[in-house]
């Protein structure tokens, strides 16, 4: 990035590559989003004309003004010939007309896209006056030294119902170095013409104020007092009251006592002698002017930057919302079906040790006889670990995890919506594959399903493995109390982990002696427990969380990185020190 440097002409050349400006996204979370949209659009804008400006050596001064005000009439009565074709058609002009000696090279490095440059001899007007083409800007070219230095330039209306029109003034008025700004007593106060002026006056680019065709009831005292309850106040030196005047009028007002005060007031600003000055002048205002703008868009980026923050942190209050809801609903089944894997594998895994296996299945038929009455227990046969597996599959609540997600998705459109609904957040949030859709909900939750069952066989099988010698023995030397702990984690199924506990400790731990094996393994079944049931949850919550971080990425996708504002940052500095 090149800083702007006073002695250098080419300086503010690459001030800031589209790359830059590509980058400064706004996901409309604040009030000022469409404020940033039109900053991002004209501060590069500015600073390529900036650039422009640089590097010419002749003053370039725009007429505006409304529909019919007659800007084009004295437009010709300045440049003293008939360039801009006038009537009573409106708009008589389409596209800009500018009046330029032929040694200035206004079309060199020309800064504005939509508009190119376009010369034509002043012999090629002939028979009658340039209307000017949309997407052009004309320049009728001259060989008068005593204009050398100048390029006047006729505008459309301000006013225009052709967008283009509108946006092609306010470009010009962007590039230009004075306004001449004309209106009349009937349209002064039109809104669009109103604003232009009342903003060129903020910026304080040099400007005539001419109220042209002047007539009636209104006084021009009148027209200034509305502007100055806006807070306008317009000089004396620069506020000129042109009478209406037909036939030809461009000649007709090129004779006017007040056209001609306005005529040597305007020459008289900007003579030759003085011009480098005041182009070099007009550079450092507009130099400072960007870096201001540059400073306001960084505040308004860091203001949607802490609305973002604001906005993750109610998506995770949404986030934990659906969690626990999703906990509640997923309790009852998760205990029935968890418990059931958790007894196959233990049963698998510790069986070799249960010497009297088959005296201890016939007292816990017995002792289970009971419980099937009481419905606390099903009468089924073990199944094998596959068909196990399968079963939980089948009985799998997926309803609540959609109903987690789906209450999830609307609480997010609901309420974290931008209220603009062209802002890109809002329609990033609604795109397509953004929500989770039934496919790729339960796909995820087989993921999630595979890898708790993978973590427990590893456990189990990790845990028949590290059984050390010692602790064989123990086992075998105390079966029945082992069996017992078989038993009671059958008769638990019904109850859940808390159940579970109370049966170990109620059941067998009386008979557990201080450093006895069977110590070992309840304490490691305990353990297993707890364990599969917050390995579960973080499964099942993972898939809402996915949904979450999806929300989550189009925030960051639509809102300005550090590194973006940092680039702008040092592109505020690196001006602010040029405009010095």
């Amino acid at each position: 990035m090149c800083p702007l440097d006073k002695t250098n002409p080419e300086a503010g050349n690459s001030l800031a590559g589209a790359s830059l400006w590509d980058a400064v996204r706004v996901p409309g979370l604040t009030a000022a989003a469409g404020e940033i949209l039109h900053m991002v659009d004209q501060v590069p804008k500015r600073l390529a004309v900036l650039s422009y400006k640089r590097r010419k050596d002749f003053l370039l001064a725009v007429f505006a003004g409304g529909t019919g005000t007659g800007k084009s009439t004295v437009f010709n009565a300045l440049c003293g010939s008939e360039i801009s074709e006038t009537g009573v058609e409106r708009p008589k002009t389409c596209g800009p007309i500018g009046y330029a000696h032929e040694n200035a090279r206004v079309e060199r490095d020309f800064p504005l896209e939509s508009i190119k440059p376009v010369d034509m001899s002043f012999q090629n007007l002939a028979p009658s006056a340039c209307a000017g083409s949309a997407g052009q800007f004309v320049l009728v070219r001259h060989r008068r030294p005593a204009l050398a230095h100048f390029v006047l330039v006729d505008t459309p209306d301000l006013d225009s119902l052709e967008t283009r029109n509108r946006e092609a003034v306010e470009n010009l008025a962007l590039l230009s170095d004075a306004v001449v700004f004309v209106t009349s007593l009937e349209k002064y106060a039109d809104d669009v013409p109103f604003q232009f002026f009342c903003e060129l006056h903020r910026e304080g680019k040099p400007y005539f104020f001419l109220l042209n065709k002047a007539a009636g009831e209104i006084t021009p005292g009148d027209v200034r007092a509305a502007f100055g309850a806006q807070g306008v106040v317009i000089p004396g030196n620069r506020f000129f009251v042109l009478p209406f005047v037909p036939g030809r009028p461009s000649v007709r007002l090129s004779e006017d006592a007040e056209f001609k005060r306005f005529e040597r007031e305007f020459f008289e600003t900007f003579p030759v002698g003085v011009l480098p000055r005041f182009l070099e002048e007009d550079r450092l205002r507009e130099t400072r002017r960007a870096a201001k703008d540059i400073r306001l868009l960084i505040e308004l980026l860091d203001d949607e930057r802490k609305a973002a923050g604001q906005w993750l942190e109610q998506l995770d209050v949404f986030f934990d919302a659906a969690c626990r809801r999703l906990f509640q609903d997923q309790e009852a089944h998760f205990s029935a079906e968890s418990r059931e894997y958790l007894q196959a594998e233990v049963r698998k895994h510790f069986s070799k040790y249960d010497l009297l296996g088959k005296p201890r299945r016939f007292v816990g038929q017995i002792l289970r006889a009971p419980l099937r009455l009481l419905g606390l227990l099903e009468s089924r046969p073990t199944d094998l670990h596959e068909d196990a597996l399968q079963r939980i599959r089948r009985k799998m609540d997926l309803a609540s995890i959609h109903s987690a997600v789906t209450n999830f998705n609307r609480s997010v459109l609901e309420s974290l919506s931008p209220r603009d609904r062209n802002s890109k957040l809002y329609a990033g949030l609604r795109a397509p594959g953004m929500a989770l859709d039934d496919e790729q909900i339960e796909k995820l939750v087989r993921d999630e399903q595979e890898e708790l069952v993978s973590w427990l066989e590893e456990t189990f099988q990790e845990l028949a493995r590290g059984i050390p010698k010692s602790k064989e023995v123990g086992i075998y030397s105390t079966s029945i109390l082992w069996g017992g702990l078989i038993l009671s984690l059958e008769v638990a199924v019904g109850g859940g982990i808390t159940l579970l506990e109370v049966v170990l400790d109620t059941a067998i731990a009386p008979f557990v002696t201080k450093g006895a094996v069977e110590l070992f393994a309840y304490q490691e079944l305990k353990k297993i427990g707890k364990e599969l049931i917050d390995r579960y949850k973080q499964g099942i919550i993972s898939v809402v969380g996915v949904q979450r971080d999806r929300y989550a990425r189009c925030l960051k996708e639509h809102s300005s990185s550090e590194e973006t504002l940092g680039a702008l940052k040092t592109l505020a500095g690196e001006l602010e020190r040029a405009g010095r």
